[in-house]
């Protein structure tokens, strides 16, 4: 399915701000507000906000899905489409709601007089329908970025990303656009709502990019002595390299503290981060290298690079020695002939003397971050969570991250190295200023905390 979305001119913050997180996006600005865009079954049509919408499609039905319930705004009578999907849930409704109740006639409803009331209930599916606008709009606010907003329209279900509950915040929206894009991708093609669909994608938590962590990044990185990791890779190049280094790539950049000094030294420099804000915030620096958005595993738009590097045990978190094997296979066609791929692992003995059953709180000026971390030896995983709770009005917004990492051996990395088409010239540490490969392999995953391979082209 291909999704598009569609602003105003009066919309912000600007919606190409969004594209990169939009790896199927089209984007539409309506310049006349009174035309609805033009149907198609395999679009799924996302207004920026609500205020758009509601030029294009006028007082329609929303629903609004979070993972615990629904929330219905029925201006008018219940659609039969919404029969069909609120079979098997519980409907509540306020006792003064008349309206609504008699949108209801036939269905069997429960009426409540406080919203605590409904929050309460604990039985399977539950949703609550208003017929009252502002009263939806104020429970949305409490909880901005826990829903999916659908809108019914005559041509179907439609989204909007409700930026109206951001405050023009770029993070949260970009949170927004993310949840609606995996919700539209496993609707299908057809785009027929389906709340289990929609309650399971809400429900899966995200182990692959950083979202609110990346604004506490830099903080929690203070430690790193940045200049001195940039001097090791240049050392190592410089050691096992032949020609000097002038294109560099680093992958899961961050926020791009090493690549710029890259740029800093006069090469020419590109790096990638599979998160948005990550990319944002690295977009700040005054010395910035060439910025995308890409995975580990994604084809690298770059060719003839003398250096490429991945640090901070960003290679961890891919979860498979296959994934591992696609990394290798990218990472070899972007080389020049004589260049290097330098990245490290956090090892098991960091996992167990380090991360293993830790949990920390931080507070913050308007609010908290918990984060634990704990160690499984069973499917040797480093999992750690972060939970962020931000004062919002009289709440608190809370987000959530799980970030899975994988610890590998140093045998299981140098049998994908064998299997590639590069070649193991190096294992360093930065506790032992010499080449650990091939004579000093024992006990190396027990031995030092992080380890750095230096590999080449064969």
């Amino acid at each position: 399915m291909k999704l598009r979305l569609l602003s105003d001119k009066l919309s912000v913050p600007n919606p190409s701000e969004i594209l990169k997180v939009g790896a199927h996006l089209m984007w539409e600005q309506q310049d006349d507000c009174n035309d609805a865009p033009s149907f198609d079954e395999q679009i799924m049509d996302i207004c920026l906000s609500f205020s758009l919408a509601s030029k294009l499609w006028h007082d329609c039905p929303t629903i609004h899905v979070s993972r615990q319930f629904l929330l219905l705004y029925l201006p008018y009578s219940l659609p039969d489409e919404f029969v069909e999907v609120l079979r098997g849930t519980d409907l509540y409704v306020f006792e003064e709601d008349v309206a609504v109740k008699h949108h209801l006639q036939g269905q069997t409803i429960n009426c409540v007089y406080w919203l605590s009331e409904f929050y309460n209930k604990r039985r399977g599916s539950k949703a609550l329908l208003c017929s009252r606008k502002n009263l939806v709009q104020s429970i949305l606010c409490s909880a901005p970025l826990s829903f999916v907003h659908f809108i019914y329209t005559d041509s179907g279900f439609q989204m909007c990303l409700g930026s109206e509950l951001y405050e023009n915040r770029k993070d949260f929206l970009y949170e927004a656009w993310a949840k609606a894009e995996q919700v539209c991708l496993n609707l299908g093609a057809n785009k027929r709502f389906s709340l289990f669909t929609v309650q399971g994608v809400l429900g899966m938590q995200s182990n692959a990019s950083y979202t609110f962590f990346a604004d506490r990044y830099n903080k929690y990185m203070a430690h790193v002595d940045y200049d001195k990791w940039f001097n090791l890779l240049k050392l190592w190049h410089k050691t096992y390299a032949k020609t000097p280094c002038r294109r560099v790539l680093e992958l899961a950049c961050g926020t791009a503290a090493v690549a710029s000094r890259f740029v800093q030294n006069g090469c020419e420099v590109f790096a990638s981060d599979i998160s948005a804000q990550m990319l944002e915030n690295a977009s700040k620096r005054p010395l910035k290298p060439f910025l995308y958005q890409a995975s580990l595993t994604d084809p690298i738009p770059y060719l003839e690079l003398d250096l490429i590097f991945c640090l901070f045990d960003s290679i961890n978190y891919l979860s498979s020695l296959q994934e591992i094997k696609i990394c290798f296979d990218v990472v070899e066609k972007a080389l020049s002939s004589d260049g290097l791929f330098i990245f490290d692992i956090s090892t098991l003995l960091n996992s167990i003397e380090n991360f293993s059953d830790n949990c920390n709180l931080s507070r913050e000026k308007e609010g908290m971050m918990i984060h634990e971390a704990y160690y499984e030896p069973g499917k040797r995983k480093q999992i750690s969570r972060l939970e962020l709770f931000q004062e919002w009005g009289a709440a608190y917004i809370h987000q959530s991250e799980t970030h899975v990492q994988r610890v590998y051996l140093v045998s299981e990395i140098m049998d994908i190295v064998n299997s590639s088409n590069l070649s193991l010239k190096a294992i360093h540490s930065v506790e032992n200023k010499g080449n650990l490969y091939p004579k000093k392999l024992q006990g190396l995953d027990h031995r030092y905390y992080r380890l750095f391979f230096v590999l080449s082209k064969k």
